[in-house]
């Protein structure tokens, strides 16, 4: 390889013939290192000619190369180019000789791939309702990204490397898979994630998943990370019924090598992680401590006497969900003891949470437990310290959890509506954390951090979709219809009229207001709230958050959620989408699902296959009508193999 000339070899070493151009990679880069003899072909199609090929030279006037590691492509005139790019890291792509025939060939894979991958939904949409045949030109999109996170945790900002955090990976990644319902994958991810396990029972913040990094991982973690491998393994065991995967012998982690690790059942590692749990909670209640942190990473602690004191009223959320859902799975295959365990433990959080989290009606973001003195509300209406009224994570979670009555839940949704959302969706807190040139006093991150983005911009996408799901869990359609859209890139402005021009066929991990810095954050919020500042997409194709779309999209939304015996159908859907259809398959079968939608648009009221009734039992919900259950079994023996199957789906 070397400059096209033949002249002094570019920054990049490259080679073209009447075909394409092959790239090599860098043998003085760590990837390189890896993959000494990978390349990279790029093969233009579809009638675009390539005129020239070079390294940087062609980027400057003179036309000399700085050494910049580029290589240009310039194509002949044309309103547009399109390239077919394959890579070759352990061995060579395929030579381009016969590539018509090959591309023809992958062509038709990858429609077949994609469809797959998005589910196999084909949407049928009303006329008055051609926004959700956006949210289907996404899904594909959604999978893709979802997998990416999966199979290689970064994002296009975070190109450079990346592992996998524990709380993201027991969630996007599940969520996408189980909506699948593809177990095996879920159950190998489960498999390699409690490998990582300190022998203490909690987890590393994040761990490297290449054997040949195993021993770059985190030194500590934050206070709820112990719970998401313990609420993946629930959710995968309701799911697929696999309850050998608790007899799995699995070694936990240790510095010299598995060789040298302690080996126990995958039961016996619940039980080292519940101990964990079970230990770190504030004295005299049952209410998870602070430690580090929690999922928002910016409020990491400033003083050290806060990890031991303070309370995240949304890691308590966390802790109920966890208990509640391990305790169903283990009671399912008669794994009683653990079960009463965590069902005790459940319940007694439940009851500290009403107690002592909700002062004068009203959830807190945290209390500070300090000996001898009265409890400190923080993010809360009683907090004139931080100048922070309400924060929505345990708001959202405790509505999806189902801790709040009905009458708490609808005066929560009525603070949310007031105080935290805007035109780009659900915010974080009511406004930023307060800036003071870098000086802290509560939280690290948040009172440090000069740049206006991500968590530090409180618009922060994953969390506006638990808001959304949390709209679901309470059956206001309209406001989950709109959040589900707020988070469709593809003509967001159509819904978000202050969205700036943002890539359309990727998730944004976040909507950042345009503001120069945090001092104008500050003085200017208000205008957020207004919709007065425009708003950008944050990083792209990263978090967890492709994969909880997904979910949402085809377990909220189209409301079908798979179990290996039991289907559980809960759509959530305007008005405006009365008369929608989707096909899916079902059972082995292609099914056309349709939905005649009511007042409320959740809750369904009666299911009909093929113009029969379908029985079904109903689960709890206090909010709303509740998900219709329906056994595999009985929708497998009721569909007609090669004809037209019907699903019809009526809602309250």
């Amino acid at each position: 390889f070397g400059g096209d000339d033949g002249a002094e070899p570019a920054s990049v070493r490259f080679t073209h013939d009447a075909d394409g151009v092959v790239v090599a990679t860098d043998p003085d880069t760590d990837f390189g290192t890896r993959f000494p003899t990978g390349v990279f072909r790029f093969d233009p199609v579809n009638g675009t000619t390539l005129e020239r090929v070079s390294g940087d030279d062609a980027l400057f006037a003179d036309g000399v190369s700085r050494r910049e590691p580029y290589v240009v492509i310039v194509t002949a005139p044309g309103t547009a180019a399109r390239f077919r790019i394959t890579g070759g890291l352990t061995a060579e792509p395929a030579p381009a000789g016969d590539r018509d025939a090959r591309m023809r060939a992958e062509d038709a894979a990858e429609v077949t791939f994609w469809g797959a991958a998005a589910g196999g939904v084909k949407v049928h949409a009303p006329a008055a309702a051609a926004e959700v045949e956006r949210v289907a030109e996404m899904l594909p999109w959604f999978a893709h990204d979802a997998l990416i996170h999966y199979l290689a945790p970064r994002g296009l900002e975070q190109y450079s490397g990346g592992g996998w955090g524990v709380r993201d990976v027991c969630q996007g990644p599940v969520e996408f898979l189980l909506a699948l319902g593809r177990f095996e994958p879920v159950r190998d991810l489960l498999l390699r994630t409690y490998a990582t396990q300190s022998a203490d029972g909690d987890w590393p913040q994040w761990f490297t998943f290449f054997p040949r990094d195993r021993g770059i991982r985190a030194g500590d973690s934050h206070g709820d990370i112990v719970f998401w491998p313990l609420l993946a393994l629930a959710q995968y065991l309701l799911a697929s019924e696999d309850w050998a995967l608790l007899d799995e012998i699995v070694p936990f982690f240790h510095a010299d090598g598995d060789e040298a690790a302690e080996r126990v059942s995958m039961g016996a590692h619940v039980g080292r992680a519940l101990s964990v749990i079970e230990a770190r909670q504030i004295p005299d209640t049952s209410l998870v401590a602070y430690g580090h942190g929690d999922w928002n990473d910016s409020l990491q602690p400033a003083d050290p006497a806060m990890r031991e004191r303070l309370c995240s009223s949304w890691t308590v959320t966390l802790q109920v969900q966890t208990a509640h859902a391990l305790a169903l799975a283990l009671r399912a295959c008669d794994r009683t003891a653990l079960a009463i365990r965590l069902d005790a433990l459940a319940a007694r959080t439940r009851t500290d949470f009403q107690r002592l989290l909700l002062p004068g009606g009203t959830l807190a973001g945290f209390a500070y437990f300090r000996a001898d003195r009265p409890i400190q509300y923080l993010l809360h209406p009683s907090d004139d310290e931080t100048g922070i009224h309400y924060r929505l994570l345990p708001m959202i979670h405790a509505l999806i959890n189902h801790m709040l009555t009905p009458e708490q839940a609808r005066h929560h949704v009525e603070l949310m509506r007031a105080h935290l959302l805007a035109p780009d969706g659900a915010r974080l807190f009511d406004r930023p954390p307060q800036y003071r040139g870098g000086l802290m006093r509560f939280f690290q991150r948040a009172e440090t951090s000069t740049y206006f983005g991500r968590e530090i911009g409180i618009m922060y996408t994953h969390a506006h979709l638990r808001y959304a799901e949390a709209m679901a869990t309470v059956g206001d359609a309209d406001a989950f219809w709109l959040a589900l859209r707020q988070a469709i890139p593809i003509r967001l402005q159509d819904v978000v009229p202050n969205a700036r021009v943002r890539q359309a066929n990727t998730y944004a991990s976040s909507s950042d207001a345009a503001f120069a810095d945090r001092y104008e954050a500050q003085e200017r919020y208000a205008d957020v709230r207004a919709g007065r500042v425009p708003v950008d997409g944050g990083w792209r194709t990263y978090s967890s958050g492709a994969g909880i779309t997904f979910r949402l999209i085809h377990e909220r939304l189209f409301g079908l959620r798979r179990g290996s015996r039991t289907l559980a159908i809960d759509p959530v859907l305007p008005r405006a989408l009365d008369g929608l259809a989707i096909d899916v398959t079902l059972a082995g079968q292609r099914v056309r699902v349709t939905y005649h939608v009511g007042e409320v648009g959740a809750g369904p009221v009666a299911l009909e296959l093929n113009g029969e009734p379908l029985p079904f039992e109903r689960e709890p919900n206090p909010y709303r009508t509740g998900a219709a259950l329906v056994a595999m079994g009985e929708i497998a023996a009721r569909l007609r193999p090669g004809a037209a199957n019907v699903l019809t789906v009526r809602l309250t």
